[in-house]
């Protein structure tokens, strides 16, 4: 399977620009995989002897929410050498109905699991298949280390051509730079919110319409996975935490942000401020008082944010850093 994240692109004034997000309007991989699949079997070999098996497919319990597509390594039989797994995955076929300048992105995270002690890493190349011209371009190559345990997005400039037919694909290895003889275990790397996003200038005549009337719930989710900015700050009670409503939205953001200790579980109170357009906004919550020496042990913390910009609607969680002071 490939994956690659799109930035939604929306109208930024009246009369000014549309956009399009492929394939069909961006892959969240909340309900599964959305035609997204794996050309070709996944592989794992220890070069020094043991037994290791790769797969590639679809995680419907984590993500950014839950949802994403994993190459899954699990370690057997260890003799002491290094591993290397490899899968690609691929996006269904789409067709640009505009050409134009083009952001493809994505989000990743590297799962070490038990594998730690092995310090894995994940690698990966994000390519468009043009296959109507037979052109493939490498939009992305990045390395994910053991240490980055959280969903963060990556993202890169491509052109697109009217008429076209086009793909994405990733291709996705996890390896690891320790030996340990005997250690068992597995390490998950994850993709998620992929999307391909062209904006092309349009004539513009008359109407109504702020920058917000295209935007649907798929595109603002997109746009607010790296909203919320870390590290939190707790302060005795109380939690400081930025939010920002990113200028491609096209209008200001109704933001309501809340700390868990978990999906489902609040760890403080709710806080709502409406953020203008490209503007950041610190949102003070309070902790709720049975779980305050719970919230004070932590190192991080999982916010949920909810957002209304016009008529979309969007829920993320982010999980951030925290840092202490008095």
């Amino acid at each position: 399977m490939t994956g690659l994240v799109g930035l939604a692109t929306v109208l930024l004034g009246a009369g000014a620009a549309s956009a399009a997000v492929y394939p069909a309007g961006g892959s969240g991989f909340n309900g599964g995989p959305e035609g997204w699949a794996s050309p070709q079997a996944a592989s794992c070999n220890l070069p020094l002897g043991g037994l290791c098996t790769a797969n590639a497919g679809y995680d419907g319990a984590n993500g950014n929410p839950a949802g994403s597509l994993a190459l899954d390594t699990s370690i057997l039989v260890n003799l002491g050498g290094l591993f290397k797994s490899n899968a690609t995955f691929e996006s269904p076929d789409f067709t640009a109905k505009e050409g134009g300048s083009a952001t493809l992105a994505l989000e990743r995270q590297l799962a070490s699991g038990n594998l730690l002690d092995l310090t894995p890493q994940g690698t990966y190349t994000a390519t468009l298949i043009d296959r109507t011209s037979g052109v493939a371009s490498t939009v992305i190559t990045d390395t994910v280390a053991a240490s980055e345990t959280t969903f963060s997005g990556k993202s890169g400039a491509v052109k697109l051509v009217e008429g076209h037919t086009y793909a994405i694909a990733i291709a996705a290895e996890t390896s690891s730079s320790v030996a340990n003889v005997g250690l068992l275990g597995s390490t998950s790397l994850r993709f998620d919110n992929v999307s391909l996003t062209v904006g092309t200038t349009g004539g513009g005549g008359g109407g109504g319409g702020g920058g917000s009337s295209s935007l649907t719930d798929k595109q603002l989710t997109t746009l607010m996975q790296n909203s919320l900015i870390g590290p939190a700050v707790i302060k005795g009670k109380r939690i400081f935490v930025k939010a920002k409503c990113p200028a491609k939205v096209g209008t200001a953001c109704k933001v309501t942000v809340q700390g868990l200790l978990k999906k489902g579980k609040p760890a403080t109170s709710k806080r709502t401020a409406k953020i203008a357009k490209g503007k950041t906004k610190q949102l003070v919550l309070k902790v709720k008082p049975k779980l305050k020496a719970k919230v004070a042990k932590k190192k991080r913390m999982l916010f949920k944010q909810t957002v209304k910009a016009g008529k979309a609607k969007a829920t993320v969680y982010k999980n951030l850093k925290l840092i202490k002071r008095r």
